[in-house]
């Protein structure tokens, strides 16, 4: 058997987390299945190194009339425009007026006459699995349409699809979220990371009960490396377990509204710093240009007055030990979902930080899924005094400790049940 798994995994080491998470859980259980990554040229992961893993060419829907105005003396400058217009034909057609095994992909995906359709580039393939992550949201709209294509495609052919540990939404477009509503009537399985907003999505799209479930998120497959391993880590910035503060914040052109945060941000630092007389780490996921935490990161180093913060450098830092290092901390303050999945997951307390719809949703279901509100804290008009008192409140719970051991001793047995139950179903005819 041959299994396309495909994944929203660039830079960022909380979407590798989850195609790891994934991958190594589908080797597991399916040993004699030949299993083709999608290969990002970005992609920072060690899937490569499991057995019967491969690279596979990326691919990208070629737009209806994309390049129309792109040569012409004036009309140029309305290509931005244009290309909008064009997504949204191109989105809305699939499975409309055209199959989508017929729609043409770009030449990066892997013909050397530079001429392929999905067709054809589904066609070695048995079983298709999307590995989790929060792609499935008009906000990115080449991932939308690039998925929602493959999807068709597979179905179309006849062929299994299963998603795993999805964020389904926020979705401002009605002709995204109508293409995403079509799409999911196509899988065979998908199963969720959050128990609200994408629940309710897979609701409205009228979907059998048994066609999806609340599996929570993939990086639940992936386990933390050895104490040694983080230990040698801590000691490079003189650090001990559980006597150090995570941090993370991220300025990015899908979080607009954190611009506007991030100083406030480094004066809550400042403040719990005079109440904890420990370091603070800050511990990047996203590692792309565009988005570094490891930037903003060092602009809160630069901004704080009161408090120690260092700076994890991003080199040879790997999904698991990201994971790892955040195990070891006292608590937990920032807005990427991951760093807050990674740290709840292993029973240490997470604050949530967040402001707009995209990472609204996250921390709805970050709360939702590890059953405690008070792990998401909204950024917007944020007093310091009564962030810094909330934050407290939820480091001091010392039942919360151990509850949360216990969620996530439940909650990776349950991942592995209904990802193992649904991968057989599906694929059991190959």
């Amino acid at each position: 058997m041959r299994i396309l798994v495909d994944h929203g995994a660039y830079e960022n080491l909380g979407d590798s987390a989850m195609l790891e998470g994934a991958v190594s859980r589908l080797t597991n259980i399916l040993p004699d299945a030949e299993i083709f990554v999608i290969a990002h040229a970005r992609l920072k992961s060690r899937v490569w190194d499991f057995p019967k893993v491969f690279k596979q060419t990326e691919y990208d829907v070629k737009l209806f009339w994309e390049n129309l105005f792109s040569a012409m003396p004036f009309f140029w400058r309305f290509n931005d425009y244009w290309q909008r217009i064009t997504y949204k034909l191109t989105l809305n057609s699939i499975g409309m007026f055209a199959s989508a095994v017929s729609m043409p992909l770009s030449n990066r995906a892997g013909n050397k006459n530079g001429k392929i359709n999905f067709g054809k580039f589904c066609e070695p393939f048995d079983a298709l699995h999307i590995a989790g992550g929060g792609f499935f949201a008009d906000f990115f709209y080449g991932e939308v349409l690039n998925k929602c294509g493959l999807i068709h495609a597979f179905s179309e052919q006849g062929k299994p699809v299963i998603l795993t540990g999805q964020q389904l939404g926020p979705f401002r477009s009605h002709i995204a979220k109508k293409a995403m509503l079509k799409a999911l009537n196509r899988v065979n399985f998908i199963g969720l990371r959050d128990p609200f907003d994408s629940l309710k999505f897979c609701k409205e799209s009228h979907l059998s009960s048994e066609r999806f479930d609340i599996m929570g998120d993939d990086s639940l497959g992936l386990p933390p490396p050895p104490d040694d391993e983080i230990n040698k880590i801590l000691s490079k910035y003189n650090l001990r377990t559980n006597q150090f503060i995570a941090l993370n914040f991220r300025k990015a052109r899908y979080v607009l509204e954190n611009d506007n945060h991030l100083k406030n941000f480094a004066h809550i630092v400042d403040e719990l710093a005079k109440k904890y007389k420990m370091p603070f780490l800050i511990v990047p996921v996203a590692l792309n240009p565009a988005d570094s935490d490891v930037k903003t990161g060092e602009k809160i180093a630069d901004i704080v007055k009161v408090a120690k913060v260092l700076v994890l450098n991003k080199d040879g830092l790997t999904p698991a030990s990201v994971k790892g290092l955040l195990g070891k901390a006292y608590g937990a303050v920032g807005v990427s979902h991951h760093f807050c999945t990674f740290s709840l997951s292993q029973g240490v307390p997470a604050v949530c930080l967040y402001d707009g719809d995209y990472y609204s949703q996250k921390a709805r279901g970050v709360c939702g899924f590890w059953q405690d509100d008070r792990f998401a804290l909204s950024l917007k008009d944020i007093d310091t005094d009564y962030a810094v008192n909330h934050i407290l409140q939820v480091f001091g719970d010392e039942n919360l400790r151990g509850k949360l051991s216990l969620l996530t001793r439940d909650a990776i047995k349950q991942w592995r049940a209904i990802f193992d139950k649904q991968v057989r179903k599906a694929f059991r005819s190959y």
